[in-house]
């Protein structure tokens, strides 16, 4: 048997085992097995991870069980979460944006990294695992059984799910994404339906989303690239359509349904309107608004859009806006601007009397319907058939019913083309059945958290496909004292979103945070007392018996002495653990022993009854 016929057997074999059951690819394992050279090559980080990773979630969501688990600022974080039972890591681009590099500014979750930054940023996480996890080994290794057996064992696996943003444009660059987290040893990657270039934070307003086969694609490319390496890896398809504005192209039936049109088309463009407005501030004298030499846009149809602004009184709203900035010393030119804009927005929606295809013909319906005349569908049928309906097919039954109306999303489209549309849960519902089979797990991104609207998105999911594990971004971008939660409804709400099949539930920036806290406090501390805030800071670590009371241990010296040892025929006299180490004042008893002060708390709460150990 060739090399060829091998690699195409096992592919085929791959393709056809348990782990993928469901999964559709737009690839064949011929045209994975062309891409894989003579030469072996294998990732058994990565591999071995997504194994026992999928194996891990798989079986969380079979018993309603969740991990719930928050993104971490440094390496140091990362073992900290696996030493504490945290089982999975998150990793995003909203802290490696907010933290910057040797070659990026610190900045917003804008994904204007190069696609490089947030592999690099996983690498050294892994690494630290890697090593915990041989430190841990080491330490083992020189106990006896009884304290082996007394001291459990943590399981440092790499069991992180990444940030690829929206896989950093097209094929290529996807797959060189995905390549690049896998060589670092990262088994899960969740994508967005994001446009590249104007992505942004889930949280922050302006989304433009991408045409429904354009996120399957994506999809599709992470998938092909993890085939070609041999590694089962797990891919998160992610949907920013609950909060979304925008969608790039209205190429994919799936997305027509929520493509809102004007049914007025008695006033300009959004587009034409909205560049006459810049064009005049401009003329006006606020020359900083200059955006309409961007267009091209003839004389006849800007001066038909001035006469509608002058008509709207949006003209006079620029005539005092002009005076303001030209006014002023230090001029707020976004603020008034937007207020003008907005004021335009207000009036030119209303009057473009916005709407998606299938409303406009439900309204026509139900008027026709009230003075008499009887249809094939009543307006609760129709609306159903129109949710699901592409333009197409929603056009040609209303036709067959004697409805036409005017309606038009072409003149919706903003300056850079793009479409308005009606987002929220249903569009991400939408959205995410129609990558289901392409994902292994589902994330609708929110704009708070709410339990009642999670369990409509998993209900709808799991209606049609049953066994699909969910992800739930429970961020620190929602302030959770306005959520209307009680402490003990949020205490318990990783636990309820796991009985809905939410397997993955992170805090996405949550390190960063801790991070900031504990420099705010420890900086407030030593300005204020000195060397006392260390001492108290090894007080806590020493109560709370901290690997961060003996540092020298903690970041792996007793291992290196043993491998200088090894390598030197225990001949050198340079070992960092020996006489002079300063980690022996550590060891020095200078508290009532934590173990002493735990009985002494547990007599105490037994004594008086509590219902809850003290601590």
């Amino acid at each position: 048997m060739s090399v060829f016929d091998d690699h195409l057997a096992q592919v085929a074999e791959w393709f056809g085992s348990t782990r993928f059951q469901g999964i559709e690819r737009l690839h064949s394992p011929r045209e994975v097995a062309v891409q894989r050279g003579a030469i072996a090559t294998d990732y058994p980080v990565a591999r071995r991870a997504a194994e026992a990773f999928y194996a891990r979630l798989r079986e969380l969501f079979e018993r309603r069980k969740s991990i719930t688990t928050f993104g971490p600022y440094s390496p140091g974080q990362a073992v900290t979460m696996k030493r504490k039972g945290i089982e999975g890591i998150y990793l995003g681009g909203w802290a490696t944006s907010a933290k910057g590099s040797i070659d990026e500014d610190p900045g917003a979750d804008l994904a204007s990294y190069p696609l490089s930054q947030v592999p690099n940023e996983a690498a050294p996480i892994v690494r630290a695992l890697l090593a915990a996890d041989r430190n841990q080994q080491f330490a083992r290794s020189r106990m006896t059984s009884e304290q082996r057996a007394a001291t459990p064992e943590v399981d440092f696996r790499p069991f992180i799910i990444a940030d690829a943003d929206t896989g950093h444009g097209g094929d290529a660059h996807v797959r060189n994404l995905v390549r690049r987290f896998a060589e670092v040893g990262v088994p899960g990657y969740h994508i967005e339906d994001q446009r590249p270039g104007v992505k942004k934070c889930g949280h922050q307003g302006g989304k433009v989303l991408v045409p429904q086969d354009e996120q399957i694609k994506r999809l599709n490319a992470a998938r092909f690239q993890l085939d070609i390496m041999g590694i089962p890896g797990i891919l998160v398809a992610r949907t920013d359509a609950e909060s979304a504005t925008f969608l790039e192209g209205r190429g994919d039936e799936r997305d027509q349904p929520f493509i809102l049109g004007a049914t007025n088309l008695d006033l300009p463009t959004y587009k034409t309107a909205y560049v006459s407005i810049l064009k005049g501030f401009y003329e006006r004298g606020v020359e900083e608004i200059r955006g309409h030499l961007l267009y091209a846009i003839s004389d006849a149809e800007l001066d038909a859009a001035q006469k509608w602004l002058d008509r709207a009184g949006v003209t006079s709203l620029i005539d005092a806006a002009a005076d303001k900035l030209l006014s002023q010393d230090q001029p707020n030119l976004e603020s008034t601007l937007d207020e003008v804009v907005n004021r335009f927005l207000e009036v030119w929606q209303a009057e473009a009397g916005l709407k998606t295809y299938g409303d406009a013909i439900a309204d026509v319906l139900e008027f026709r319907s009230t003075e008499g005349e009887t249809f094939d569908m009543d307006v609760a049928q129709w609306r159903e058939f129109a949710a699901q309906a592409s333009f197409y097919e929603a056009k040609e039954k209303a036709k067959s019913m004697g409805l036409q109306i005017i309606w038009n999303c072409e003149l919706t489209k903003t300056t850079e083309g793009y479409y308005h549309i009606r987002s929220g849960i249903e569009y991400a519902i939408s959205k995410s059945l129609a990558v289901a089979p392409f994902a292994d797990l589902l994330w609708m991104e929110t704009k708070t958290a709410d339990l009642e609207d999670a369990r409509t998105f998993a209900e709808a999911i799991h209606a049609v496909y049953p066994d699909q594990m969910l992800a739930y971004n429970l961020s620190p971008s929602f302030n959770w004292d306005t959520t209307g939660m009680s402490d003990e409804e949020m205490s318990r709400f990783p636990e309820e979103l796991g009985k809905l099949g939410y397997v993955f539930n992170f805090i996405t920036y949550g390190g960063h945070q801790i991070d900031g806290l504990a420099a705010e406090e420890f900086a407030t501390a030593l300005r204020d007392d000195g060397m006392l805030a260390l001492a108290r800071l090894q007080r806590k670590f020493r109560l709370l018996e901290s690997p961060y009371r003996t540092p020298q241990t903690l970041v792996g010296g007793p291992r290196l002495d043993g491998a200088l040892m090894a390598s030197t025929g225990r001949t050198a006299s340079t070992k960092a653990m020996g006489k002079g180490s300063t980690q022996f004042q550590h060891l020095v008893q200078t508290e009532v022993p934590p173990t002493l002060l735990a009985e002494w708390l547990g007599l105490w709460s037994e004594f008086y009854d509590l219902p809850r150990g003290l601590r």
